[in-house]
């Protein structure tokens, strides 16, 4: 038999070109966590198997458990074209049907992610049939028939930042093949809710809801709200009127079950008149009147607003809000629900059992068996939203987020004591949910984080103590915009400078400097927004003000100083500027690209390779514009190209970053997965790989990997980027990539074995890389009876291992105890890898694939 080795040219063979996505098939995201659960706005469980339920989650896809929340595994990966469920529901006559409505109803300023219709199964999640309504962008909840799950109702609450006339109830008679809308008001008037008299299911109860959220203000209320009812299956309407408020903002709605004469209707209304509160009907919605004026049941109405009626008992009802409160007594008394974690957004009580429930909040699913007193565990799902990443130079290096609704985090990139990354290798840090996080990569001792409204905390990473170090300590909670003395962006950045030591910026409508970490601060800049005064109001209106600052607007979005020279600073406004210093903060000059507009700059990248070049990623998402928006300067900023070629409307671009070993080759993040260019931007193609379908909200490149925070899906990262920088799709011979520096250790990692089915997630903890040195190679086509062979030599030639591609024929099968058989050498055309043993590695210490 005829053998060549891989130290020689096999014989030339012509490659054609092909994506970059699918030739590098051996390399692999892998999910670093944290396993803590992020937002989720739906739940649903299943009529006669109180083991089973599922989870709608914001970015992260569809989840299921079937052991009552022990484990929750990801059902819509390879299914669902976008990341976020709005709503899921599980046919009562046929638990196998389920309908899955996208777009994430709970409409978030700063985050907010749109859907592309509804999914059905029609075997339990293991595969998925989209059915259209991709217009509807936000759906809020689906109803299915109790007996014949081909009919089905879609409460589509339209797209949020525009008026548009997708909105309104859809009715489907065929199992989603085919779409009615029957119910609707206007352009603004999306549908909140959907309930089903469960014992005559022709009676139909309905919410809209007229709404809008812009880049300044959340509008929650007005002609397009309103209550309605349907007797005829949903072919027609009527406006409920009697008793109830005639000002509407947000409203739910609920039939009892045991009491279908009972109705019960949470109403946002004009809370200086105290109409705000909970109604009840008694007569089937012909009369109505309010039952408690609690404000905590309508508190921030537009991002909660739910109420659900005990399928046994019609005095017992539960309204979710920032907390979840229950009643006993028809609304007249409230008591709060413990055990997980809050801001409240769905609930499933199970017909049969109303001791039995998931609810859904901005932790993921709980489900309960004893009426609320204990809930499963919210701690074990890779869920998490992630806004901004920085990293240290430790080893290994730890990446730091502020994950959305919860803490910030510092994470291990890998564990070099064990299997994987456990809790023990990640904690909290500075700052909370929306921070940027600053240190000295060197010595991260002290952490400065950041939050909304521009609050700021110095934290010892060791003894876990904290300084708060706002620039002006005011209270800014619910004050217009135009009255706060420094304006800052939900994401406010903070940057440690990399030339001044213990020097600290923080972004507000200009730049704060500290030279002694926040003691005191000096005006770095004048204003770099466009200050629109009329656009610097309240955060929300006409009925309820949004208090926490997520619309405050004319902000600094982004600041980033140059890695090449001291005292040159780029900064990026929300509203669409972009200016440079190049004298440490003396004077500011706009360089924002010709007729960009307002907009969010989102990201600035200085490239590590000159310092005259940088680069920008745009969005205007939040006026409801999907186009990708990247720019490119080679001249500071003087002149700008768009490089957006390949990457799809619906993407809409948040960051961009430059390789650090190859010039050019850049990196994008984007609402719909990551993106690749090897030509500086000329030309973009996916790069997704096992990456699951979430939003990109930042990346980072480090150490020759990419670090992805995800919005919905935690942080991933995608090791040895020096394959990358040498790629050539024209590849036409043998070609062996150099291997990446080897770090010698005794670690496990599931990147070790046969990754070829691995989709980059594991257990409840996350992945480690490779241990071991991970070589790749190129090969043309080979002959099915060549055999291949590669010889591992030291500098000085000296044979140090062989690898053929025959199997090993001397290998004896045992239980245990002996050695592996020789690693087999993959033969087949394109790229190859082979990961191979070192005296340190651990014991599952090689790879072919």
């Amino acid at each position: 038999m005829r053998k060549t080795t891989l130290l020689i040219l096999l014989f030339p063979v012509l490659l054609l070109a092909q994506e970059a996505n699918d030739y590098f098939s051996s390399m692999k995201y892998r999910n670093i966590g944290p396993y803590r659960g992020g937002r989720s706005v739906s739940a649903s469980g299943v009529v006669g198997d109180p083991l089973t339920y599922f989870m709608g989650t914001t970015g992260g896809g569809l989840w299921k458990t079937q052991d009552a929340g022990q484990h929750w595994e990801n059902i819509s990966d390879g299914f669902f074209k976008t990341g976020t469920v709005g709503a899921v529901a599980v046919s009562e006559s046929n638990p196998n049907i389920v309908y899955v409505g996208m777009g994430e109803h709970a409409i978030r300023g700063v985050m907010s992610s749109y859907g592309d219709g509804v999914y059905k199964s029609t075997d339990g999640g293991e595969t998925w049939e989209h059915l259209g309504l991709k217009e509807t962008e936000q759906i809020s909840r689906i109803v299915i028939h109790p007996t014949n799950p081909d009919i089905v109702y879609v409460a589509a609450q339209g797209k949020y930042t525009a008026p548009t006339e997708g909105r309104g109830v859809y009715k489907s008679v065929d199992g989603g093949k085919t779409w009615k809308k029957t119910l609707y008001s206007n352009p603004y008037g999306g549908a909140s809710e959907l309930s089903m008299d469960m014992n005559n299911p022709d009676v139909l109860y309905a919410a809209l809801w007229h709404h809008q959220r812009t880049p300044w203000k959340v509008i929650s209320g007005g002609d397009g709200s309103g209550l309605y009812k349907s007797t005829d299956a949903g072919e027609t309407w009527n406006k409920l009127e009697t008793g109830l408020p005639k000002e509407l903002g947000k409203m739910a709605i609920a039939v009892c079950r045991s009491n279908s004469d009972k109705v019960y209707a949470l109403i946002e209304s004009d809370s200086q008149t105290e109409q705000s509160g909970l109604y009840v009907s008694n007569n089937a919605g012909k009369s109505w009147y309010q039952v408690s004026g609690d404000n905590r049941l309508t508190q921030r109405a537009w991002y909660y607003t739910e109420v659900f009626a005990d399928p046994l008992n019609d005095q017992t009802v539960y309204v979710l809000s920032a907390p979840a409160l229950r009643s006993k007594d028809g609304g007249k008394s409230w008591e709060r629900l413990y055990g997980t974690h809050g801001d409240y957004h769905d609930l499933w009580i199970n017909p049969n059992n109303s001791k039995n429930m998931v609810i859904a909040n901005d932790g993921g699913a709980a489900i309960s068996f004893n009426f609320g007193q204990s809930w499963s565990t919210q701690s074990i799902m890779p869920t998490a939203q992630f806004y901004r990443i920085n990293v240290d130079n430790m080893e290994p290096y730890n990446i730091y987020g502020g994950q959305q609704d919860n803490t910030s985090v510092r994470i291990a990139s890998a564990n070099l004591q064990g299997w994987s990354i456990s809790e023990s290798d990640w904690t909290w840090s500075a700052g909370g949910e929306s921070a940027f996080l600053a240190f000295d990569k060197d010595n991260p001792k002290v952490v400065v984080g950041g939050s909304y409204l521009g609050t700021i905390e110095a934290l010892d990473m060791e003894t876990k103590v904290s300084t708060k170090i706002m620039a002006a300590p005011l209270q800014y909670l619910g004050k217009a915009a135009r009255d706060m003395k420094y304006l800052y962006n939900w994401n406010a950045p903070i940057i440690w400078s990399q030339h001044e030591p213990n020097t600290i910026y923080h972004g507000a409508q200009l730049v704060l400097k500290s030279t002694d970490l926040g003691k005191t601060w000096t005006h770095f800049s004048p204003d770099l927004t466009r200050d629109l005064d009329e656009k610097q109001g309240k955060g929300g209106g006409p009925y309820t003000v949004e208090a926490v600052g997520a619309e405050n607007y004319g902000t600094i979005s982004y600041l980033v100083e140059s890695p090449h020279q001291q005292g040159v600073f780029y900064s990026g406004s929300d509203d669409g500027l972009v200016h440079i210093t190049k004298d440490n903060g003396k004077s500011w000059q706009n360089i924002t690209p010709k007729n960009l507009g307002e907009t969010l700059i989102n990201a600035i990248e200085v490239s590590p390779h000159d310092p005259a070049v940088v680069y920008i990623a745009t969005t205007k998402y939040k006026f409801g514009d999907y186009t990708p928006a990247l720019f490119k300067s080679n001249n500071y900023g003087k002149t700008w190209k768009a490089i957006n070629n390949g990457i799809p409307y619906g993407a809409y671009t948040r960051v961009v970053r430059e390789d650090q070993t190859k010039k050019g080759l850049l990196y994008a993040g984007t609402e719909l997965g990551i993106y690749i260019s090897f030509d500086d931007g000329a030309n973009w193609e996916s790069f997704q790989r096992n990456l699951p379908v979430t939003p990109i909200l930042d990346l980072k490149v480090h150490r020759n990997d990419l670090v992805v925070a995800t919005s919905g899906r935690s942080f991933w990262i995608l090791d040895n980027l020096s394959l990358l920088s040498a790629y050539d799709p024209e590849i036409k011979e043998l070609k062996v990539f150099k291997p990446e520096a080897l770090t010698y250790g005794f670690w496990g990692s599931r990147m070790s074995g046969n990754i070829d089915g691995f989709d980059g997630t594991q257990g409840f903890e996350g992945v480690n890389p490779a241990n071991g040195v991970v070589l790749y190679y190129h090969l043309p086509e080979v002959d099915a009876d060549k055999v291949v062979e590669l010889v591992v030599t030291n500098s000085e030639g000296k044979v140090i291992n062989t690898y053929t591609s025959e199997a090993d024929d001397s290998y004896v099968p045992h239980n245990g105890g002996g050695a592996p058989p020789a690693p087999r050498l993959s033969k087949r055309k394109g790229l190859n890898c082979l990961e191979y043993a070192t005296p340190n590695s651990s014991w599952r210490s090689w790879r072919l694939y």
